[in-house]
């Protein structure tokens, strides 16, 4: 997968700044697989599963990126609408009738409910995955700075790295 592309071969203006189309990039690098598989999962079809990974990224990068304290949470949030966005619109289509939001079967949780399972499941962690994580994460360290500062090597960051996420995938997937 690539990063989105950019509207008109320019940069929107969300991303008008470096270091915020820096941001997204690692954010692609970071997101984008799993959430290539969380859409997947959902819609069974590899092709829409990836249309869907570039319209998430194309929503963030259009929209201002100042006051988002987690943006991999955000773009999460952002791929539930997309995917109800979809189902709701592919059941209005296969009836031509409209559907009340509230009668629509694909159940997105209150965002504080998703940020409670979030945070469950960081806990569920074991110390040394949850710190590798978190120093990834929140101080936004790449792997070789984590492993001069936790003593281990990067395979083992890349390891503890992919279990964190392995973890934090199921316990969300319910959600």
């Amino acid at each position: 997968m690539r990063p989105p592309p950019r509207l008109g071969g320019a940069t929107p203006a969300a991303l008008s700044c470096p270091s915020q189309q820096d941001e997204l990039d690692h954010l692609f690098k970071s997101e984008a697989p799993a959430l290539h598989r969380y859409f997947r999962r959902r819609t069974n079809d590899n092709d829409a599963a990836a249309d869907l990974v570039q319209d998430a990224f194309l929503s963030m990068a259009t929209r201002p990126q100042d006051g988002i304290a987690n943006p991999a949470a955000y773009l999460q949030r952002i791929a539930r609408n997309l995917l109800a966005d979809r189902f709701r619109n592919r059941r209005h289509s296969a009836y031509d009738d409209a559907i009340p939001l509230e009668e629509c079967d694909v159940v997105v949780p209150p965002l504080q409910e998703e940020i409670s399972r979030y945070r469950q499941a960081i806990d569920g962690l074991s110390d040394k995955t949850k710190a590798i994580f978190l120093l990834q994460r929140i101080e936004g360290l790449t792997y070789d700075q984590i492993s001069r500062q936790v003593g281990v090597s990067v395979s083992t960051v890349e390891y503890h790295m992919m279990r964190a996420l392995a973890h934090i995938d199921r316990v969300l997937e319910g959600l």
